[in-house]
C-alpha cells in the first residue's frame, strides 16, 4: 500500500506530535511520502526516520500549480491513499486533481463543518472525498448530519492517538521562578485568546474558590496576556495569584509543574492540551464542551457546565482540598490515554480504514 500524507508541519514538533507519530507507525506497514511545509525541527524527525518528504504547500486558496504537483507525485509513486491533515491543502488537490483510482481521506477535528457552507464542497464535502476521519464521537455525529444520503457512510470515528511515553523526559517547570511558593496548588489552563476557549470563566472562577490553601492560576496561550484579561484579573481579590503568561514554548513543562489541569472551553473536538495534561498524570477539570468529555471518566476528572465560573471554582476547590484524590485521578488520567486514546490503536484503525477503502 502506498500512502501520501498531506499537511502543514511548519511549527514545533509538539504541536504536530500525534500526526507525526501516526505517520511513523503507519510507515512500518506501508510506503509513505509526506508533502507539506516543514519546520527544521519536523523535517529532521522525518529525515532521521527515513520518511520521504516533498516541500510543497498551496500559496493561495486555489493553487493549480500545487494541485498538479501533487497529482504528479500521486501518479509517479502509484499512490493508493491520500490522507489529508490540512483542509487548505486538500482544496487545490481535490479541485484540480483527477480522481482515477486513488482514495482521498480527510481528518476533521471540530464542528465547524456545515452543509450550507458552499466552500465546504471544495474540501470536506467534496464528492471526490472517500472518507472523513473524525477525532471523537462528538465530531463524528456532527459531520454525519452535514452529509446527505449514502455520503453519511464517509464519516468514521477514530480517536486521535497519544502516548504518555512521549512526555517522560519533560522537566517540570520550577514555579519558584515566578515567586510562586513550592507548596502552593497550581492550576493550569492552555488556550489561545478566543471566545470559544472560555478563558474568562476560568479566571472568574477564582472568586468562587473555597479553600484555605494557597492557590495560583496559570493561563498560557497566544494573547492570554492581553489587556482585557489583565483588566478582568484586576477586579478579582488576590489578583497577583492569577498569572497571565501569553504564548509560551514551554507549555508542556508548565503543565507538568502544575497540580491540576483545567479546560473551560465552550466547544472542543477532542483537546490536545487536555491529552497532554492527562499524559502527564494531571487530574482534569473541564466544561461539558463536546468531544473532550470523552477523554475522561469520573475517576480521572470532573466535568462542569459551560460558562459557569461558580461550578468551575467548586470543582477546582474539591481537588485543591484533597491531594490524595488529585494523585489518584492523575494516575487514572494517564491510564486512559494509554488504554483508550492510544496512538497504536489510532494507527491500527486508520490502516483498517485504508484497507476497506481499497477493497471497495
Amino acid at each position: 500500500m502506498n500512502l501520501l500524507f498531506i499537511g502543514s508541519f511548519a511549527g514545533s514538533e509538539n504541536i504536530y506530535k500525534a500526526q507525526i507519530e501516526l505517520i511513523l507507525l503507519l510507515s512500518l506497514k506501508v510506503d509513505a511520502i509526506v508533502v507539506g511545509n516543514f519546520s527544521e525541527e519536523i523535517q529532521k524527525v522525518f529525515d532521521v526516520n527515513s520518511i520521504k518528504t516533498v516541500k510543497a504547500f498551496p500559496k493561495k486558496k486555489f493553487d493549480k500549480s500545487y494541485g498538479k504537483t501533487v497529482e504528479r507525485i500521486i501518479n509517479d509513486n502509484s499512490i493508493d491513499i491520500v490522507q489529508f491533515f490540512s483542509g487548505k491543502a486538500s482544496r487545490s488537490i481535490l479541485y484540480y486533481g483527477k480522481k482515477n483510482s486513488v482514495k482521498y481521506v480527510s481528518y476533521f477535528g471540530s464542528i465547524s463543518l456545515h452543509w450550507y457552507d458552499a466552500s465546504s464542497y471544495f474540501t470536506y464535502l467534496s464528492p471526490k472525498l472517500d472518507a472523513i476521519v473524525c477525532n471523537s464521537n462528538f465530531v463524528y455525529n456532527h459531520v454525519k448530519k452535514q452529509l446527505i444520503g449514502n455520503n453519511k457512510q464517509k464519516a468514521t470515528m477514530i480517536y486521535k492517538g497519544y502516548d504518555s511515553s512521549w512526555f517522560e523526559d519533560v522537566v517540570a517547570f520550577d514555579y519558584s521562578q515566578m515567586q510562586i511558593p513550592k507548596n502552593a496548588v497550581k492550576i493550569c489552563l492552555v488556550g489561545n485568546h478566543r471566545s470559544v476557549k472560555g478563558i474568562k470563566y476560568f479566571i472568574n472562577s477564582f472568586n468562587y474558590l473555597n479553600t484555605e490553601k494557597d492557590v495560583h492560576y496559570i493561563v498560557i496561550g497566544n494573547k492570554t496576556d492581553s489587556e482585557d484579561f489583565k483588566k478582568l484579573k484586576m477586579r478579582i481579590p488576590n489578583a497577583e495569584k492569577i498569572h497571565l503568561l501569553g504564548l509560551r514554548k514551554d507549555a508542556v513543562s508548565l503543565i507538568k509543574g502544575a497540580d491540576i489541569y483545567t479546560q473551560t472551553s465552550l466547544s472542543e473536538g477532542l483537546g490536545r492540551a487536555i491529552c497532554e495534561a492527562m499524559s502527564l498524570e494531571k487530574p482534569i477539570v473541564m466544561t461539558d464542551a463536546g468531544g473532550c468529555v470523552e477523554l475522561i471518566d469520573e475517576n480521572s476528572g470532573i466535568v462542569v457546565p459551560l460558562k459557569n465560573s461558580k461550578e468551575i471554582g467548586k470543582a477546582i476547590s474539591k481537588l485543591v482540598n484533597d491531594e490524595s484524590l488529585r494523585k489518584i485521578m492523575g494516575v487514572n488520567a494517564k491510564k486512559r490515554i494509554d488504554n483508550e486514546i492510544n496512538i497504536q490503536k489510532n494507527a491500527d484503525e486508520c490502516y483498517s480504514l485504508y484497507k476497506r477503502l481499497l477493497i471497495g
